[in-house]
């Protein structure tokens, strides 16, 4: 009988498959986490824009409602000592959490 094999056997094939789908399922949740905050960190570039662009604009102090690539952002500003004036924009990541950037503007 010819007892040389130089192939795989079924129990290293299985070992193998096993401890491919172990490594998968250890780094897909990792990896999806990953995702969602290079998601946010967009979304967060997007609201500091606009609170660039309210703080450079000269127009009435408002609050309101802005649709950017499909995320709504909320726009408003309050009244602070020495005649300064924050503005915040507030908006909700795709993790679920309620964000807010604020900003001050002496007018």
């Amino acid at each position: 009988m010819y007892k040389n094999c130089s192939g795989f056997t079924l129990v290293e094939a299985i070992a193998s498959l096993s401890l491919l789908l172990f490594i998968t399922a250890i780094l897909l949740p990792i990896m999806t986490q990953i995702m969602v905050e290079r998601e946010n960190a967009v979304l967060k570039s997007q609201a500091q824009q606009l609170l660039n662009s309210e703080l450079s604009e000269d127009a009435v102090q408002q609050e309101k409602t802005v649709i950017v690539a499909g995320m709504t952002y909320s726009v408003f500003w309050t009244k602070e000592e020495n005649e300064m004036e924050k503005v915040c924009v507030q908006w909700r990541d795709y993790a679920g959490r309620t964000v807010k950037r604020c900003g001050y503007a002496k007018k």
